[in-house]
């Protein structure tokens, strides 16, 4: 059993149309309550696109929810939940629009806040952001 990592899946996604509310119960009830009996799951958080953003143009996605692992195989913990989408452990809603996006991340850098770089050069900040380049 190798060293545990930490992983996380966004996954932007959109209610079929007409069918927000039951969307939005769908997901912040029985899909983290299945989710996060998979091994390697340790959290999540559910998320709204906010109405003001950065960058012009209308958002794609008005909904993101962020999963958080930790495993030493993601690839396993990524064919558990393929099994359990395909064998009925892992409800799905018909409210959840199948056209979504998702991206998985690891980190290269420690969490940071600005109170620690308060008054650091830049030299500085990349000590505290400890930096892994793989």
């Amino acid at each position: 059993m190798g060293e545990k990592k930490k992983y996380s899946m966004l996954v932007y996604s959109n209610a079929t149309e007409g069918q927000e509310d039951e969307y939005l119960t769908w997901y912040a009830g029985q899909h983290i309550h299945d989710l996060l009996r998979i091994p390697g799951y340790v959290g999540c958080q559910f998320y709204q696109v906010a109405e003001t953003q950065l960058s012009d143009g209308p958002q794609k996605y008005r909904h993101l929810i962020i999963w958080d692992f930790e495993t030493d195989d993601f690839a396993a913990v990524c064919d558990d939940i393929r099994t359990r989408m395909g064998d009925g452990r892992t409800v799905f809603c018909p409210a959840f629009d199948k056209n979504y996006s998702d991206v998985t991340v690891t980190p290269i850098t420690k969490y940071v806040t600005s109170e620690e770089i308060k008054g650091k050069t830049v030299e500085e900040v990349l000590a505290i952001s400890e930096l892994v380049r793989r």
